[in-house]
C-alpha cells in the first residue's frame, strides 16, 4: 500500500518535467518570432511561458506537500515508538 506522499512525488515529477520541457519550446517560440522569423506572433509563447511556469509552481507545490507528509508520518511513527 502506496501512502498519498510516495505516490504524488511521481506526478510531481512528471509536473515538472513536463512544464520545464514547454517553457523550453515556447521560449524557442518566441526567441523566433521576436527575431523575425516564424508569423511574428509573441502573444502566444508569453501566455505558453506564464502556463508552464504555474504548471512548475503546482509541481513543486505538490512536492512540498509530499515532503511534509512523509516528515509527518516519520514523526508519528517514531513517537508510537517510544
Amino acid at each position: 500500500m502506496h501512502s498519498a506522499g510516495m505516490t504524488a512525488i511521481p506526478h510531481a515529477a512528471e509536473a515538472l518535467t513536463s512544464a520545464s520541457g514547454r517553457f523550453e519550446l515556447a521560449s524557442a517560440r518566441l526567441l523566433k518570432a521576436a527575431s523575425g522569423g516564424g508569423d511574428g506572433d509573441i502573444a502566444t509563447p508569453l501566455v505558453q511561458m506564464v502556463e508552464a511556469k504555474t504548471q512548475f509552481k503546482a509541481g513543486l507545490a505538490m512536492l512540498r506537500v509530499s515532503d511534509e507528509m512523509l516528515r509527518e508520518l516519520i514523526h508519528m511513527s517514531h513517537g508510537r515508538d517510544r
